[in-house]
């Protein structure tokens, strides 16, 4: 018994020179799938077990609680409620017997970098380029009173103030009532080297009691986009970066609804022209609708303006800050 005693302390002392004093991590849970509706699906009770989740499950719900983190999933939607803010889905959860199933696609661009350890997609962060969207012949979207192109550049200047007192180097795409491409927008990114880029607009719809806040990352190569139910195989340089453009996308909405406390529209996945061809994480904010008069009213208000600057720049900083954990 002593021989296998000191074998064993010889092995953990070996061990911990190997691996420069780390503790080891436990051997990861095995991850069952499915194949269905053409794609591949995780085991939602693996995929929890693997990230230390423990899960309560109902008919109508399935909860995934991790320490301060609370996610609800529904079977068959698309979509989910992370810490109460919608996440759009890929793909509908699916339910095989009582074992429900998350889109492979989903698990590695959307949970697995939200639970798991935000350390693997660490990257420096001191160059952010903000878009302002629209400008000169482009004036975008209008209200009764107010057009895309004024709000969004004065709302622009408005976060970058705040990145700069945090001592971020900030560039904007636009400076003045100009008119840029979309294709001048991502190429002036890439150019500048910058470490994210945040595109910023104003929403409209033909249905004026619609409003809220909604926050786009690049749909991954394979997936459907929100507003679509058809998967897209194609790829674009800015998918080399699918869990960060989530992680940025999520922290920015819930950094914006925590400051103005409007309507949630959620964080949802689209190919906008904008994002495809960005080299750095990124997202496109939609900040209200012009089209419904409560939000035009909110949008034309300096005070509501600095509580959005403040939501956007939070967010910013506190994805910044999660890459550390």
């Amino acid at each position: 018994m002593m021989k296998r005693f000191c074998k064993s302390l010889l092995l953990l002392i070996f061990s911990f020179f190997l691996f420069g004093g780390a503790v080891l991590e436990a051997a990861p849970v095995r991850l069952r799938s499915i194949w269905s509706n053409g794609r591949r699906n995780v085991n939602l009770l693996d995929a929890a077990a693997g990230f230390g989740a423990s899960v309560s499950r109902s008919a109508s719900q399935i909860v995934l609680t991790q320490g301060k983190n609370r996610l609800v999933f529904q079977p068959d939607k698309r979509y989910a409620y992370f810490n109460n803010i919608r996440v759009n889905l890929c793909f509908p959860l699916l339910r095989q017997g009582q074992t429900p199933y998350i889109g492979q696609i989903d698990y590695n661009n959307v949970l697995a970098p939200y639970l798991g350890s935000k350390r693997v997609y660490k990257h420096p962060v001191g160059r952010i380029v903000l878009d302002p969207g629209h400008g000169g012949r482009d004036r975008g979207t209008a209200g009764q009173r107010l057009q895309e192109k004024t709000i969004t550049l004065n709302l622009t200047n408005r976060v970058a103030r705040i990145l700069r007192s945090y001592g971020y180097k900030v560039d904007l795409t636009r400076t003045r009532d100009a008119t840029l491409s979309l294709d001048a927008r991502s190429a002036y990114a890439n150019r500048a080297k910058a470490d994210l880029f945040v595109s910023i607009h104003v929403n409209s719809a033909a249905d004026r009691s619609v409003r809220g806040i909604e926050t786009f990352c690049l749909t991954p190569e394979g997936a459907a986009s929100s507003n679509s139910g058809k998967p897209d195989p194609r790829k674009y340089a800015g998918n080399a970066k699918n869990p960060q453009n989530f992680l940025l996308a999520y922290n920015i909405q819930r950094s914006m609804l925590a400051q103005t406390r409007t309507t949630d529209r959620g964080v949802k996945f689209a190919r906008f022209a904008v994002l495809r061809d960005v080299r750095c994480p990124a997202a496109l904010v939609e900040v209200g609708f012009v089209s419904n008069r409560y939000d035009e009213a909110n949008l034309g208000s300096a005070a509501y303006q600095d509580k959005l600057a403040r939501g956007i720049a939070a967010g910013i900083l506190n994805y910044h800050r999660s890459l550390a954990r």
